[in-house]
């Protein structure tokens, strides 16, 4: 049976590793924070499966907020170049 956990981490996975490679497609993405990602995904889901529950947990929050940075920093960074090329 499937814990949360597992579909948790799996999905946050399966996730990354599709942007990496709509990105990879587009532009050239640095590759460690997608690597931390999965790394993370892998102890998190690990973790669960020994009954670790909260920590897996933990790590598995941590891992979705690393990818939203990886998701918005594009972003952020044309902004500044667009604020720095008016100023």
């Amino acid at each position: 049976m499937a814990a949360v956990i597992d579909i948790y981490s799996i999905s946050l996975l399966l996730v990354s590793l599709t942007m990496f490679v709509v990105r990879y497609l587009r532009e050239e993405p640095p590759v460690m924070p997608y690597l931390v990602v999965a790394c993370t995904c892998a102890v998190g889901n690990f973790l669960g499966e020994q009954g670790g529950g909260i920590g897996a947990f933990m790590l598995l929050i941590a891992a979705t907020f690393l990818f939203m940075g990886c998701v918005f920093y594009p972003q952020f960074r044309g902004q500044r170049r667009q604020k720095s090329d008016t100023a």
